[in-house]
């Protein structure tokens, strides 16, 4: 195919993506969702109830429980919660960087969408720090934050979904890595690499990393295919990670995830266009399910030694 023309598709497909499904993020809406679903069936009681109390003091839970479409409200708002920082980025409330502020509202700390919490840039080949993005260095952050008793209400509320958003995002390979050309120029993520993509359900030519995106599922899933495909990730999943793992290792999830892009998602992968031929598809999936299947265990694990018997029903009114 002449350049100009593939130029011209590929165009003309990114328009198409755009307008079938999220913003590329990391996993699509579904693995977020999924994600949070496997976490809350691995937390216990108490732990679901500090997270339902926290979650209750964010200024858009009655958002998320108006569009809900699960019974209980506490589970309703994590899954809501999970996508709500991918979802701020079609918001007109909030703001990217390079924008003037919007106008502040009450209970958000800022009104900026913080696109740069979302990966961390590592060069493909050696590992090195390149880029801004700030998903190594936010994660720990947002941990502190979340499970100390004595920090002010509302920022333990807004950091709360930004922590569920971004482990689950610390788990997807093309998040942490990149691959950069003999000039060094980067790919960002997969973002500038073109591929065919024969095994999508809906398109035949997408970047690398919107393929990787949308390799958990639809990103409508919801209700019940939402409950048996956690189910089945969950029975499925590598018991608990690397033996004997802190449940704080956000460094460690990244580690495992660039190696991820290196062994995985930038596999056998040459050309101007590559083809995601059966074997690496089958491969992709395997991966993407055992990535999220941790990363709803670690997250549960996570949630549990940050909130575990937290009482924040005085602060919030509950």
């Amino acid at each position: 195919m002449p350049i100009c023309r593939r130029r011209l598709r590929a165009g003309l497909l990114c328009l198409l993506l755009l307008a079938a499904s999220a913003p590329a993020s990391a996993w699509n809406a579904a693995g977020h969702r999924l994600t949070a679903a496997i976490a809350w069936r691995e937390m216990g009681a108490s732990t679901r109830a500090a997270v339902g109390r926290l979650l209750a003091a964010h200024p858009d839970h009655a958002r998320w429980i108006a569009r809900a479409r699960e019974g209980d409200a506490d589970y309703a708002a994590f899954l809501a919660a999970a996508t709500w920082a991918d979802d701020i980025k079609r918001d007109k409330r909030f703001h990217d960087d390079d924008e003037a502020a919007t106008a502040g509202l009450a209970g958000f700390p800022d009104m900026a969408r913080h696109r740069r919490w979302h990966h961390a840039d590592h060069r493909l080949d050696d590992g090195r720090r390149t880029g801004n993005g700030e998903l190594d260095s936010r994660l720990p952050r947002l941990m502190r934050t979340v499970g100390q008793r004595r920090a002010p209400m509302p920022e333990r509320s807004y950091a709360l979904p930004w922590l569920i958003h971004l482990v689950a995002d610390a788990h997807q390979p093309l998040h942490v890595a990149s691959r950069h050309n003999d000039a060094g120029d980067s790919d960002d993520g997969g973002n500038g690499l073109w591929v065919e993509t024969p095994h999508h359900p809906r398109l035949r030519e997408m970047t690398l990393h919107a393929y990787w995106d949308d390799l958990p599922g639809p990103p409508w899933l919801r209700g019940e295919r939402l409950e048996a495909a956690a189910t089945a990730l969950r029975r499925a999943a590598p018991a608990g990670g690397r033996a004997g793992e802190v449940a704080t290792d956000a460094a460690g999830w990244i580690a495992e995830s660039r190696e991820l892009a290196r062994s995985v998602a930038y596999a056998d992968l040459d050309g101007e266009a590559p083809v995601i031929d059966e074997h690496y598809h089958e491969r992709a999936l395997r991966t993407t399910k055992a990535r999220i299947g941790l990363a709803g265990q670690r997250l549960a694990r996570l949630l549990e030694t940050l909130l575990g018997g937290d009482d924040v029903s005085r602060e919030t009114g509950r």
